[in-house]
């Protein structure tokens, strides 16, 4: 009975260790974090949205309801799939789980079902990208920092 208890014990140390996630070296994330700036930078270029919503989606998940609503929402797809995040609406895990949340689960295949009957590109991409951050925020949250 104990042996039984260790071994599932054990593997479920290795199951865990699996999951973590190996960082890229400091040159690759110096990389990626300027094709992320290239990518935002090229986006708001696009779809001109105040600042100001940028940060309240990244703060809560959420758009304010006002006019440049669709446009944050273009804005946001815009990112997600010029920065490597997204491609046709699935997202790239081993992008997202290093330089967005360690999505856990079922979370990615959740994500991409969001917004599958969306007709509108951006409404459909930023459905995706809510569930991520939201997720992401609401894993935030339920984590102590120490």
């Amino acid at each position: 009975m104990f042996r039984c208890l260790y071994l599932i014990g054990f593997l479920s140390m290795i199951w865990v260790a699996a999951q973590d996630i190996v960082p890229d070296d400091p040159e690759v994330q110096m990389q990626m974090h300027a094709m992320f700036y290239t990518a935002r930078v090229a986006c708001a270029d696009e779809n001109m949205i105040p600042y100001a919503n940028v940060l309240q989606f990244n703060n809560t998940g959420d758009l304010p309801d006002d006019k440049d609503r669709a446009t944050s929402m273009c804005y946001f797809n815009c990112f997600f799939e010029k920065s490597g995040l997204m491609t046709d609406y699935k997202l790239n895990t081993d992008l997202v789980r290093k330089y967005v949340w360690p999505a856990t689960g079922d979370s990615v295949e959740a994500c991409e079902a969001e917004g599958k009957d969306e007709t509108n590109a951006c409404m459909r991409g930023y459905a995706i990208v809510k569930c991520v951050f939201t997720r992401a925020l609401t894993d935030a949250r339920n984590k102590p920092t120490v």
